[in-house]
Order: structure tokens, then sequence, then C-alpha cells
């Protein structure tokens, strides 16, 4: 349930429905008809996603884009969600959707086995009209039973989790830059040999399985990275 009201926290805070600050834990108790226990676990889900700056006695305030800011991607939270508050969603055109099998290429950059069956989802993005970005991404068929056409048209871990309650656990990016192929250049309209930037990312499952790698191309302009990480004090 904390999960389900997090998500509704998220949703809310995109939309610039909290000014400065969340509502108390009574308040939200109250809304959500939830335990405070229960909303304490929300609010931890949201903070971790990098969208709150917690203030002993006064509260959770929200952490607000820079107005002279670029597009910024916030790793914390996914660039789905970065890119609504820009105006999203992002309208995906597919290029191409189909079944292969893993070669040494892939096996390496999803940690999975050469012959592992995966569902190939490669498709193009676009924020406001302007393209986004080229994602390359790949679904090991003996996690992800079933993909169609209209579901990889959206938010495929959105309905991974509607349809088989599939939540990542662990996620690991890289982000780097790389030059384009003659293949991804043609697809994003640039020249063969331009840099851009590139998240390599792999979802693991609760148990260790991965779910989901994918390569991202960025060609948006003016993208900007945040992450948001909670210190630890390691003496204790």
């Amino acid at each position: 349930m904390y999960r389900a009201i997090a998500q509704d926290i998220i949703k809310s805070i995109i939309a610039n429905d909290y000014e400065t600050k969340l509502p108390t834990e009574k308040v939200l108790m109250a809304r959500f008809n939830a335990s405070r226990n229960t909303i304490r676990k929300a609010i931890d889900v949201v903070f971790r996603h990098g969208l709150l700056r917690r203030v002993q006695g006064s509260g959770n305030f929200i952490i607000k884009q820079p107005d002279e800011s670029a597009t910024v991607l916030n790793l914390s939270i996914g660039f789905d969600r970065a890119a609504m508050v820009e105006g999203g969603p992002l309208v995906s055109k597919i290029v191409t959707f189909d079944k292969i099998k893993a070669d040494e290429k892939l096996a390496k950059q999803g940690n999975i086995s050469v012959g592992d069956e995966l569902y190939r989802v490669i498709r193009l993005r676009y924020l406001k009209d302007c393209l986004y970005d080229l994602e390359e991404s790949y679904f090991p068929r003996a996690i992800v039973p079933f993909l169609s056409e209209e579901s990889v048209q959206q938010s495929i871990f959105t309905f991974l989790r509607d349809a088989y309650g599939i939540t990542g656990s662990t996620t690991e990016n890289y982000v780097h830059q790389v030059r384009l192929t003659a293949e991804r250049a043609q697809l994003v309209g640039l020249p063969e040999g331009d840099k851009t930037l590139c998240l390599d990312g792999i979802n693991y499952l609760a148990n260790g399985d991965v779910f989901n790698f994918s390569k991202t191309f960025f060609v948006y302009e003016d993208l900007e990275l945040y992450y948001h990480t909670e210190n630890i004090d390691l003496e204790n």
C-alpha cells in the first residue's frame, strides 16, 4: 500500500500540487486512510527518488528545479517522470519490436547468459514533439512472459507492474558519452560519429534476476543530469 501512496505523492509533486513542502503526516494519514507507519514508508520512497529535502522539526520540503535550468534528467526518479515535469509524457515511435536470442555482446551488457531469449524494443521517444532519445531495451522472456506492440508504446515498466506485478529492486546506471554509429545516427538525424549522452541501465528483481537492460541515447537539447544521494555516517 505504501508504494501506491508514494506513487500518488510523486504524481502530485510533478503536477506542482504542493508549493513548498508536503502536508503533515496527520494530513496524509487522513487523505490516504493509512497508518502513520505506512505514510512514513511512502515518504521514504519519495525521498529516495530525490524529490524531498528533510528538515528536522520543519517537515519535508519539495526539491524544485531552478527556473533558469535546462531540462533535467533526474536519474533518481527515472527519466520518464522527469520528462513529465517538462511537458510529457514521452510519446514513442516503435522502430523494432521482436524476439531475439542474446549473443555474447548482449549477454555481457545485460549480465545474462548467451542464448537467453529476449524481447527487443527499439524506439524513438519524443517530448513536446521534439526527439528526446533513442532507446534500445531488452527484456528476458524467462522473467517477462509477454509484451505486445500496444504495451511498448507507453511506459513498459508501468505495464509490467500492472500486468505481472514486476517491479525493480535494484538499478545499475552508467552514464557516458559515445559516438553514434551510422545506423543510430540515421535514426536520430545526426551525423555519424557525433557524440551523445548514453545511459546503460540494468534493472534487477529482489531475487537478483535481470528483468530489463537497455541503452538510451539522449539527443534532447540542453539536457542536464541530477542524482539524489543520502549521506551515511560510516563511522557509526
